[in-house]
């Protein structure tokens, strides 16, 4: 993947991501029933399907950064996963695989065959189960801070013990102020505990299984992110065409921390035609 960034142009897009992300969004929300639960979804402009998926607890609203630079060449389309922002929950066991599943049936209400599949966190495993249990479903995969097994060789130990350490309460109450119009109030306990259960159990995949993703896959990652370095390596070495962009200086939000940069690595890599790189030619 060829890209050519020069100081200049990181500024420009810098500010060009600026102004887009300070911009109103007017897009209307919709709504889809997707089995048990009803999916908030929003599309925005036209062109070839781009699905964005966010992390855990959180919602559509995070890709604020990506939406606009990215609707110019593709019709965009973002969800809140089940449970999050204004989808319904269910008292039903939370999984990557179910969470995967709904993003399949939302893509066959709205007429989808496949699309270009940006995920971040939990959307980016989502993004993994997508491109190993529905190949055809997936042109090209971007995972951003994702993991595919959950222990101390992928997460930093610190972050499993914080999960581990949740006050339901405290959890409560932040969904009840960063969810807007948030639709399950009967449910927030039930919902941040099936969260803490995934996120410490989930998910359970392997390398075999990586080796089946054949979609063009880029892996991205901060290089002091929450999610091992070497892990993001050992994705990017396991998927056949695979790609891996270590963002500097930046955590676990490199779309958020340095947007302009990433929406460049991103648009060129969904852009350009993949091409396997020998690295000992």
């Amino acid at each position: 993947m060829k890209i050519k960034l020069t100081t200049l142009s990181i500024l420009l897009l810098f500010a060009i991501t600026s102004v887009f992300s300070q911009q109103a969004d007017t897009a209307k929300s919709q709504f889809a029933k997707i089995g048990d639960v009803t999916l908030h979804y929003k599309v925005y402009g036209k062109g070839e399907p781009l699905i964005l998926l966010h992390g855990s607890m959180e919602s559509m609203s995070d890709w604020d950064k990506q939406v606009a630079p990215f609707s110019k060449y593709y019709k965009v389309i973002t969800l809140d996963s089940r449970g999050h922002g204004q989808s319904t929950f269910t008292d039903r066991k939370m999984d990557y695989a179910l969470l995967s599943e709904d993003v399949v049936q939302l893509m066959s209400q709205l007429k989808i065959d496949s699309a270009y599949i940006v995920g971040f966190g939990d959307g980016g495993i989502i993004g993994l189960f997508l491109s190993i249990n529905h190949p055809k479903k997936v042109k090209k995969l971007i995972a951003i801070g994702a993991n595919y097994k959950v222990d101390t060789t992928a997460v930093y130990a610190e972050i499993l013990n914080k999960v581990k350490a949740w006050d339901i309460d405290k959890m409560t109450d932040y969904v009840k102020t960063h969810f807007k119009d948030y639709k399950n109030y009967n449910l927030i306990g039930q919902f941040t505990q099936r969260m803490q259960t995934m996120l410490l159990t989930e998910p359970k995949l392997s390398l075999e299984n990586l080796a089946e993703i054949k979609c063009p896959s880029l892996f991205i990652a901060g290089d002091h992110d929450i999610i091992k370095l070497s892990h993001t390596n050992e994705m990017f070495e396991n998927v056949k065409q695979g790609y891996m962009s270590i963002i500097p200086g930046t955590k676990h939000y490199p779309q958020k921390e340095n947007p302009a940069l990433v929406n460049t690595i991103i648009l060129d890599f969904l852009k350009q035609k993949f091409e396997n790189i020998d690295r000992f030619k």
